[in-house]
């Protein structure tokens, strides 16, 4: 009891002390280990370069292939990423403010260029990151967690924001349980991605591309899909439509505990075109945790100085027991092995706990 008690004891020291503010603009061509963790990364991943968003410079990550990376499960990875070192871990249930520009440099299929996450925060007891940047398929979208088996996307590069509120709203309607619904949402992913990634497709079957292309769902080449697949109604072809580029796609299916607002209905920038400027301001928590804060997670997001989105609600894991309440920040690369040079460069960065203390992003052209 007195070990637990100890125990107990030095977890509530770690959660009350604050994490530091920080920034790097990265404007010395070498890494400040102070500052960040090289746990996942090596060095022939790092480069500096002069072409910066402002500033001398700015920090490169890449990958090639045959990179399996650091730290990767048994079906194998390219991981390359770096993460703020302990002394600047912020702590649950903490405001904080994070800013940085990126840009994205690299051979990016279609289609097959699966779970490419390039900037995750992590909470305690988080297996997927409670907010990731993805790049998955090339298009760049931005996702919350409500723990471990239900995702959403925030926003997207490609599409509306109130087409991808109907498709997530059809999906959550689905049981990720029925492993037939789960099958017949990936297979027409398949067809979705063939059809965008394969223009020889259409001349396959036009009834087929009618019916993935169609915002009708009552339209016959749609009915005749939905009615061959066994669907009740064709809100799954257009659901799997909208979300086609997505990684994990069943982890969409279900209900979740989060609420997403849109503070604008532009698409994301792409980071492919230019560089991208983004402003976090994170609160974690849930309504349902005993240990950490009790309370709705709060998320904010603008990028290239416009708010893009308000999200609220159950976000990362339940936290039910005692644990280390740090969680951490990292950028890089991190996706299922493929062909071709990804290089992700990163510049800006600052950490506060308001707003007022984050450095001053370079103005925009």
């Amino acid at each position: 009891m007195k070990q637990r008690g100890a125990a107990i004891m030095l977890l509530a020291m770690t959660a009350s002390a604050s994490a530091a503010d920080m920034a790097d603009n990265f404007d010395v061509p070498a890494l400040d280990i102070a500052r960040w963790s090289k746990a996942q990364i090596r060095d022939d991943q790092i480069e500096f370069l002069p072409e910066a968003r402002c500033g001398a410079g700015a920090i490169q990550i890449s990958t090639s292939d045959g990179d399996q990376g650091l730290a990767c499960d048994i079906k194998g990875c390219q991981r390359a990423e770096l993460r703020t070192s302990v002394t600047y871990r912020s702590n649950y249930g903490d405001e904080a403010w994070y800013a940085f520009s990126f840009k994205v440099d690299a051979d990016v299929p279609a289609t097959g260029s699966l779970r490419t996450v390039i900037s995750q925060w992590k909470a305690p007891n988080d297996e997927s990151p409670f907010l990731a940047q993805r790049f998955d398929n090339g298009v760049f979208h931005i996702t919350v967690q409500d723990g471990e088996k239900s995702r959403r996307t925030v926003a997207s590069a490609e599409g509306d924001p109130e087409a991808l509120d109907t498709a997530q709203d059809y999906l959550a309607t689905l049981d990720p349980r029925d492993d037939r619904a789960v099958s017949v949402a990936q297979s027409i992913q398949t067809l979705q991605q063939l059809r965008h990634d394969q223009p020889q497709f259409g001349l396959f079957s036009q009834q087929m591309t009618g019916a993935l292309d169609s915002t009708d769902g009552e339209a016959p080449d749609a009915r005749a899909l939905s009615d061959a697949l066994g669907l009740k109604d064709s809100g799954l072809l257009s659901a799997v439509r909208t979300l086609a580029y997505a990684s994990d796609l069943p982890e969409y299916l279900g209900p979740s505990g989060i609420t997403i607002t849109h503070d604008s209905t532009k698409p994301l920038p792409d980071p492919r075109k230019d560089w991208v400027d983004m402003i976090y301001r994170i609160r974690t928590g849930r309504p349902d945790n005993t240990f950490g804060r009790v309370g709705d997670g709060e998320i904010d997001i603008w990028a290239n100085g416009e708010k893009i989105a308000t999200v609220r609600g159950s976000i990362g894991a339940r936290l039910t027991a005692p644990v280390d309440l740090r969680g951490y920040f990292k950028f890089g690369i991190y996706r299922k092995p493929i062909p071709g040079i990804f290089r992700f460069q990163f510049d800006e960065y600052s950490q506060a706990s308001t707003k007022a203390g984050l450095a001053k992003l370079c103005p925009r052209a």
